[in-house]
């Protein structure tokens, strides 16, 4: 412990890297100090710091959203329903108090409080905190929060809404459910990745909702950028966030190329269409690696590196991307013979002897072992704000030079900080919490 109240926790017993946790204690205290120490405060409690934040969001995209803003400094209170709590509690691996580890990360830095929105008194509790805050984060099906007298028109005029779901609040299919698997689906995604002969292959993650969170998140921060510089004096907005168009926005050129020339780009297996060599390949000793040399002078150092400098850029027959595409089986074949003739070390040697970009593939346990992801902090050593268990969380991203971002806690048990936010934000008293508890209203 530091004599500023700072923590500082090792990630791992495999080097010295540490990762720094400032306290929320401490941002108060900084954001209660003289202009001086803006710039200290700005640094130790992320960029977001003084926002607040009511997370009505569940599972992995509203739990993604409110973990990226509470991260980068926000003050965010996230909301689950009595008992039960948020279903990412229950996923996969669990700690041994029963909570999944990918809680413990997605649940880092808020502030957890249980109210049952079912019941009429929750939604009030509801509707109060909403007025302290300046970002409302949900996932419900369109209509739901509107139904429950919670929607964008029933809650302050400044406020930045942001809604996430599958398809979007308005269209014929916004009323459908919306789950990643399906809505990547329809975005696109699955149509485009895995192999022409082959159903579609789905990653094992959840990247549909990864993606919509983080459009929300953008979206929100982009709407508080519009209203700071109108001096807070414009109304606010709706984020709309749809998994399905998140995954339509990764689509490049997809729909510029159908409606112009016909082409509906097919799925290319461990290759991408249009760009040669861009490929995964199989070395001598069983492993795979992935070299990208469709640069026309990157090109040519990769065809020399594989003892193959005739059919380098130089040549008119491979000059360009549009000549090596129309060659590609030729050129796949003889750089796949080559990566089969060496080992895997010797493969990625080579290439960066010949400045090809080329690079392993790698498992989470190949990536917790990986020097550069340690140097550049990215395992972080957390508890829960009431003790117990430490785990190590991946960080959030992007790295920021003057306001990172920070693991202050792990994702906390379920309403561990209910009493406390509705003393803080609702005037509450412990008689009145009672009774609430008693009613199974928090």
């Amino acid at each position: 412990m530091l004599a500023n109240g700072r923590q500082l926790r090792r990630t791992s017993t495999l080097g010295a890297r540490w990762a720094c946790y400032t306290s929320a204690t401490d941002c108060k205290t900084l954001h209660s100090t003289s202009d001086g120490a803006n710039t200290e405060r700005d640094r130790r409690c992320g960029p977001l710091q003084g926002i607040k934040v009511l997370d009505l969001g569940q599972v992995v995209a509203g739990n993604f959203c409110g973990a990226a803003l509470a991260y980068f400094g926000a003050d965010v209170i996230k909301v689950e329903p009595p008992g039960t709590g948020d279903a990412l509690r229950s996923l996969r691996t669990t700690d041994k108090s029963g909570n999944s580890l990918w809680w413990r990360s997605y649940g880092r830095n808020r502030r957890c409080i249980t109210v049952d929105m079912r019941q009429e008194e929750g939604r009030h509790i509801i509707k109060q905190l909403a007025n302290n805050v300046d970002v409302l984060v949900e996932n419900f099906r369109p209509g739901v929060m509107e139904k429950w007298g919670l929607g964008p028109k029933d809650l302050k005029p400044d406020m930045i809404f942001a809604r996430i779901s599958g398809y979007g609040q308005t269209g014929p299919k916004s009323q459908l459910a919306g789950y990643a698997s399906v809505c990547e689906a329809y975005g696109g995604f699955r149509h485009l990745n895995g192999f022409a002969d082959r159903p579609p292959v789905r990653p094992n993650m959840s990247l549909g909702d990864t993606l919509a969170g983080l459009h929300a998140a953008f979206g929100i921060v982009m709407a508080l950028l519009h209203r700071q510089r109108h001096d807070n004096k414009v109304p606010g907005q709706v984020v709309d966030a749809a998994i399905s168009e998140s995954m339509f926005n990764m689509l490049e050129g997809c729909i510029p190329e159908y409606v112009y020339s016909g082409h509906d780009r097919p799925p290319s297996g461990s290759t991408i269409s249009g760009v040669v060599p861009s490929a995964t390949m199989q070395s001598k000793d069983g492993k795979y690696v992935i070299i990208g040399g469709n640069g026309d002078s990157v090109y040519s150092r990769l065809m020399a590196a594989v003892g193959r400098p005739d059919m380098a850029s130089s040549n008119p027959l491979y000059a360009t991307n549009t000549h090596r595409c129309q060659r590609a089986d030729e050129i796949y074949k003889v750089i796949g013979d080559w990566v089969a003739s060496h080992t895997h070390d010797e493969v990625l040697a080579a290439m960066a002897e010949a400045r090809v970009p080329s690079g392993p593939i790698l498992s989470t346990a190949d990536i917790y072992k990986e020097e550069q992801f340690r140097q550049r902090n990215m395992f972080h050593v957390a508890a829960p704000p009431e003790g117990g268990e430490e785990v190590t969380l991946p960080a959030m991203l992007p790295v920021m030079t003057g306001t990172p971002g920070s693991t202050r806690w792990a994702g906390p048990d379920l309403g561990h900080h209910t009493d406390e936010v509705l003393k803080e934000q609702l005037n509450l008293d412990s008689d009145e919490l009672l009774r609430l508890r008693q009613q199974k209203v928090i």
